[in-house]
C-alpha cells in the first residue's frame, strides 16, 4: 500500500472544494466553502504565509485527501484550551475519496505523516482535538498510537471535543515502513 505525501499547491484548491463539500468530510469541517472561500482560507496556508503547513495524501499515485500540520506555539489560544505545549505540533487531516474509506488508510496516513514530517522537526509531541462524535477519526489516531487525555469543550464551540496525544519519546517507529 503506497502512500505519499506531497506539498499541497493552488491547483489542488477546486480537489480540497470538492473534498470540503462532501457529506462525510462536511460533517466535521462545519464551513461549508466555495471555491473562493476555500482559496481565501488555503491559500495563504500554501503561499507560507500562515503557519499551517498543508499536504496532499496520495495512494499509489491518486490525490485521496489532505493532511495539515502546524505548531501549538502559533495558535496559543486553542493550544492553552488543550493545554498543549509550545513545542508540540497539530495534525489535522481527511480522506476525501469515499471508496477509500474504512481501509485502515487514516491511521497509517497519519503514522508515516508524523514520522517522516512532523518528528523531522524540532517537535515533542503531537497533541489533536478531534470531535468527540468522530469515531472514525478518534480509531484512525488510537491506531496510530495517540492516548486519549480528555474531553473539553473548545470556547464557543456547541460540541466536544477529545484531546488526544502522542509523545515523541513514546512514538515507536513501524518497521514497516522504515526505509519506504
Amino acid at each position: 500500500m503506497m502512500l505519499s505525501f506531497r506539498p499541497m499547491r493552488h491547483s489542488d484548491l477546486p480537489l480540497l472544494q470538492r473534498w470540503l463539500s462532501l457529506p462525510h468530510v462536511k460533517a466535521w469541517w462545519h464551513t461549508p466553502l466555495d471555491l473562493a472561500g476555500v482559496v481565501a482560507k488555503y491559500g495563504p496556508r500554501i503561499d507560507g504565509v500562515e503557519p499551517t503547513h498543508m499536504f496532499v495524501i496520495e495512494h499509489e499515485g491518486r490525490a485521496i485527501g489532505w493532511i495539515q500540520w502546524y505548531r501549538w506555539r502559533d495558535y496559543a489560544a486553542h493550544a492553552a484550551q488543550l493545554g498543549a505545549e509550545p513545542s508540540a505540533a497539530g495534525v489535522d487531516l481527511a480522506l476525501g475519496e469515499a471508496d477509500l474509506l474504512g481501509r485502515g488508510l487514516g491511521s497509517k496516513a497519519l503514522r508515516l505523516f508524523i514520522e517522516r514530517v512532523v518528528f523531522a522537526h524540532d517537535v515533542s509531541a503531537v497533541v489533536c482535538d478531534p470531535e468527540e462524535r468522530n469515531t472514525r477519526s478518534l480509531r484512525a489516531f488510537e491506531k496510530a498510537g495517540f492516548k486519549i487525555e480528555r474531553t473539553i469543550r473548545l470556547q464557543g464551540e456547541p460540541f466536544d471535543r477529545r484531546v488526544i496525544r502522542l509523545d515523541r519519546a513514546h512514538h515507536i517507529v513501524d518497521p514497516d515502513h522504515q526505509g519506504k
